[in-house]
């Protein structure tokens, strides 16, 4: 008898893992108030690693959601692929632009395994999407968005990426991995934007924790938001799956901050 439970329990988490929450995309809510915010309201979504390989229900789900927040803009915090330039995330782009022409991106580790990663930022301009390189854009109503290239593979450049943008300004600064943030402190950003860890992507329940974690600081930062000197940090669990395609109590995300005055 013991045995057949623990078969059956075994048979359900497979189930589950694999064909169910790996397809539940979960809306998170957030406020952030400023008080240096040159905007009376700003409202941003975040999706990111999307290991792009097929035009899934979560991926179909996140242009509905877009459609139906009508976004300032929109940011992907990396990681567009998972090993080769899929004409499935070339697909979703182009219907993301044309639900939302701000889009914002900045690239990921996966990015950079590419032998040649010319044709993949090509693909992602020519989509209409906007990537950010080590720099920077200001938004017409003075929000300045910055975005690093990948520092998991220390592609990143904060220095250059903050060259052209003042003390005062306010920045919202988008890069792949949330173990830029101590980098980045000395820069003075308001809100830092990043994924990569994909919540742990197979989570113990009950505990932020995780069994593999690709982070110089473990499970410190495995998603949701952070408060580090007095500057927030939003860590997004991601939409797609990597090496397996299996989410348990992490499950696909999509962020919708609004920040107010």
């Amino acid at each position: 008898m013991i045995l057949l439970i623990t078969v059956l329990v075994a048979l359900a988490i497979f189930v589950y893992g694999f064909f169910i929450e790996p397809n539940i995309l979960t809306k998170t809510y957030l406020t952030l108030n400023y008080e240096s915010l040159p905007a009376k309201e700003f409202k941003i979504v975040q999706i990111s690693d999307l290991h792009c390989t097929r035009f899934s229900r979560p991926f179909k789900k996140a242009l509905e959601v877009i459609k139906e927040e009508n976004p300032d803009i929109v940011v992907i915090t990396g990681d567009f692929i998972s090993s080769s330039l899929e004409i499935k995330f070339q697909d979703f782009l182009a219907e993301l632009t044309g639900t939302n022409n701000n889009v914002i991106a900045v690239l990921g580790n996966w990015d950079h395994n590419l032998y040649d990663i010319e044709p993949l930022k090509n693909a992602i301009i020519k989509s209409g999407v906007k990537l950010l390189v080590n720099e920077s854009i200001t938004l017409p109503n003075g929000i300045v968005i910055a975005g690093t290239d990948d520092p998991y593979f220390e592609y990143d450049d904060l220095e250059k990426t903050f060259e052209n943008i003042s003390s005062e300004q306010f920045v919202v600064l988008l890069s792949h991995t949330p173990d830029i943030v101590y980098k980045a402190l000395k820069y003075n950003p308001k809100l830092i934007l990043t994924g990569h860890l994909h919540g742990g992507q197979v989570k113990i329940p009950f505990l932020k924790l995780a069994i593999y974690v690709p982070s110089e600081y473990g499970n410190r930062f495995l998603e949701g938001l952070f408060t580090i000197q007095g500057v927030n940090m939003y860590v997004n669990r991601g939409i797609g799956t990597l090496h397996l395609k299996i989410r348990i109590f992490s499950p696909p995300e999509i962020t919708i901050i609004r920040l107010e005055k």
